[in-house]
């Protein structure tokens, strides 16, 4: 039996700066600063010994965060490692309502705020006694300390946790919260470890690699896909403090990143910039969309710039490492032959598809999205009821359907819950959607089931138009009647302003259903 004492799992800055000290580990395009191993190290020294010594931050604490990305949400996830303490980073579009619900339950004894959320922390009511800490130079909220200060404490000294176990809990990711408040994922210091080794693993990562985070830190795809992987490794990860499509082509050709991952709508605006057409994208290996389905239409865009761009799959309670496309080992043609699939899953995670019953189904056929592995969570903090839904004997169980073919390659083909039936026929939005994007006109889009006194349900396509461009339902619809059984044709439409979505871009069809939910035809633009 091995000692718990795992430093190396608690404290990789430590680790990475024994062994690459002088290597530059981080990057923040907003301010300039550049760190190196060494110096992420120092800095998450002095915060660790900080709030040990001046806060009692001890093992199993709550240390939160609410701020855009920055170097700062860096030197206390470290620092977090080095003390057994929990990292929570809060979505920075919480209203104080939701912000202050949410720490009551959770009892973070630290939070940390970017001076541009001071007006929401100073909304906050709480019961209990929180330390508050700007980035800034606030002064509003009682008895703040300034984050320069702390870079100036004396004790840099190296600490890690003795006793640290891979099980205990390292973050608190909170989900999309689609269904009312977010729930806090717990994320294991096991959870983490291995989503680092399947991105090593199966993404080929190495010391000489750069990648620049578009998605936010707050978010699980911001965290555990690529940066913590390749700081692991002693790479180098760009930042800045939220995702601007110029400033990634300005990057693309300053900084030369090796891969570059984020959601649709990140790629659509990308692909919208005028300096797109001439943008050299020569250093990136590959380009992945999650989080929402993606149009190949717009694949077909980095397509024809010769960029291997394909589709991968994740969730937070799974890891988020669940499918990826094996896109080292693809040919950029054997991608395009793929290009609906979300790949295969990681070398540590195992999938299933599964019925009502829980037994597998067979090739060919849709079932429930199901995981497991050294990945996935721990459960839901303090939520039994909903750790119970979703976690059974072991799997993740995703509510969505897929399908699976004869080359191992997963297919998602809609949400479980937002599948609809029209005359007893099983209707799944992302089939309809994937037509949908074929209109020029459409920009984004949203298939929902909505109440029919005959059918039961019918479909409602809630349409946002791109810029100067005009549709009409006629249109619409006659583009979709050749394409599709009669019973997938909505037989309603809304045109309006925006699809809802939530930070990362993944489309909210429960917001949708919420507010366009009605049997009826609607023009908002």
């Amino acid at each position: 039996m091995f000692s718990k004492d795992l430093a190396g799992v608690g404290d990789p800055a430590g680790h990475r700066a024994m062994l690459s000290p002088n290597r530059e580990a981080l990057v923040d395009l907003d301010t300039g600063v550049h760190l190196t191993y060494a110096e992420l190290n120092a800095r998450s020294n002095r915060l660790a010994n900080f709030l040990a010594e001046q806060f009692q931050v001890v093992k199993g604490d709550r240390v939160a965060f609410l701020s855009r990305n920055r170097v700062e949400m860096f030197d206390a996830l470290l620092a977090c490692g080095k003390l057994g303490a929990v990292f929570v980073p809060y979505n920075v579009r919480l209203t104080p309502e939701e912000l202050g619900t949410l720490m009551e339950n959770e009892q973070p004894k630290v939070l940390f705020y970017e001076e541009a959320f001071a007006a929401i922390v100073r909304q906050l009511n709480l019961s209990m006694l929180v330390r508050y800490v700007s980035l800034g130079a606030e002064k509003e909220v009682q008895a703040v300390v300034n984050y320069p200060e702390i870079m100036n404490y004396a004790n840099d000294s190296p600490r890690h946790c003795l006793g640290l176990d891979l099980e205990d809990i390292y973050l608190l990711i909170h989900t999309g919260g689609t269904t009312g408040l977010p729930k806090g994922a717990m994320v294991s210091h096991r959870a983490v470890l291995y989503n680092q080794l399947n991105n090593i693993v199966d993404w080929g990562l190495t010391w000489d690699k750069t990648y620049h985070v578009l998605l936010p830190l707050f978010h699980t795809g911001g965290l555990n896909l690529l940066t913590l992987a390749l700081l692991m490794v002693g790479g180098r990860v760009l930042i800045n403090r939220s995702f601007d499509p110029a400033l990634a082509l300005k990057t693309i050709a300053a900084y030369r990143p090796n891969y570059v991952f984020g959601a649709a709508t990140i790629f659509r605006m990308i692909s919208e910039q005028p300096e797109f057409e001439g943008s050299d994208w020569s250093s990136v290996e590959w380009v992945m969309s999650g989080a929402a389905p993606t149009p190949v239409q717009l694949m077909e865009k980095f397509w024809q710039k010769g960029i291997k761009m394909c589709l991968g799959y994740g969730l937070t309670e799974g890891g988020p490492t669940n499918l990826c496309a094996p896109v080292n080992f693809m040919s950029l043609e054997e991608i395009q032959a793929k290009s609906a699939s979300v790949g295969k899953p990681f070398t540590f995670t195992s999938a299933k598809l599964v019925d009502e019953a829980g037994q597998e189904v067979q090739e060919g056929q849709a079932g429930e999205l199901i995981f497991s592995g050294p990945q996935i969570f721990s459960g839901y903090w303090r939520n039994e009821a909903e750790t119970a839904k979703i976690l059974r004997d072991g799997w993740v169980y995703t509510g969505d359907m897929a399908q699976k073919d004869r080359d191992g390659f997963y297919y998602i083909v809609g949400r479980k819950k937002n599948m609809f039936i029209s005359g007893g026929e099983n209707v799944f939005p992302p089939e309809i959607e994937t037509v949908l994007y074929q209109i020029p006109a459409v920009h984004e889009c949203c298939v929902i089931g909505v109440p029919d006194p005959k059918w039961g349900e019918v479909g409602k396509a809630v349409i946002s138009l791109k810029p100067g461009q005009s549709a009409t339902k006629e249109e619409v619809l006659a583009f979709l009647k050749p394409k599709l059984a009669p019973y997938k044709v909505p037989k309603y439409v809304a045109f309006v302003p925006e699809v809802p979505k939530n930070s990362v871009g993944k489309i909210l069809a429960q917001d949708a259903v919420r507010l366009y939910g009605q049997p009826r035809d609607e023009n908002l633009e």
